[in-house]
């Protein structure tokens, strides 16, 4: 008899992400967002989104850390000998040093994603989101005042991918925003954005970007993830 395999998948629910959908459509729609803050808002999302990750698969791994023995004890038999608390505080190590590995490694990555936007988004305030400005920034300066501006775009993502940070294995999320379905929607996103603006535009000219956003927004939180099996 074959062993049975245990499948984790992992999807966006509809409704998760027809709440983030709806958030901030009406947050970017009554706060007349341009084609280039919306840009500068989806990297900020998609960013926390990554460091959400890796927060929420390093409390798991520690909170589940009698189950990470049991696991390990089948293919390490000498972790039998060492204590509860030993290996608590162990786990706890290799948790925080793989955390603030991957935390800068995703910072750097987004920093390197920030400066082609500030080539091809450039926005006010120039200093920060520039084509000399963000390049001269320290990272973290930006990313606040951005928090500060698009902070629902955050959330609403989050909602939409909740049911990412339930499931899953330990260790999963720190590395999922490699594998999920948001890198292939945000390519999608790219390569989409002329063809909709044009489209925008000839439906209602100088009105265009409003419905470009709309549609963008529909094809980053409603199209269908793929799912992620281990």
């Amino acid at each position: 008899m074959k062993p049975m395999r245990n499948n984790s998948k992992i999807s966006i629910t509809p409704l998760a992400g027809l709440i983030g959908f709806g958030i901030n459509t009406a947050y970017a729609i009554s706060h007349h967002w341009s084609l280039q803050e919306f840009c500068w808002s989806m990297w900020l999302a998609a960013l926390f989104f990554s460091w959400a990750c890796i927060a929420v698969d390093s409390i798991r791994i520690i909170s589940t850390f009698r189950l990470q023995k049991k696991t390990l004890e089948f293919k390490i038999p000498p972790l039998k000998n060492v204590s509860s608390t030993a290996f608590l505080v162990l786990i706890c190590l290799v948790v925080i040093a793989a955390a603030w590995i991957i935390f800068h490694l995703y910072s750097y990555l987004f920093g390197f994603y920030g400066l082609f936007l500030s080539l091809f988004a450039e926005m006010e305030p120039h200093s920060f989101f520039g084509r000399n400005g963000f390049i001269n920034s320290d990272f973290f300066s930006p990313v606040m005042y951005l928090v500060t501006k698009f902070w629902p775009m955050i959330i609403g993502l989050l909602i939409a991918d909740v049911n990412l940070f339930l499931k899953g294995t330990a260790w999963q999320l720190m590395f999922l925003p490699f594998r999920s379905g948001e890198i292939i929607r945000i390519h999608i996103m790219v390569l989409a954005m002329p063809f909709l603006c044009l489209l925008a535009w000839a439906i209602s000219k100088n009105n265009y970007q409003p419905i470009t956003i709309i549609l963008l927004m529909g094809i980053f939180y409603l199209l269908p993830t793929q799912k992620i099996s281990k």
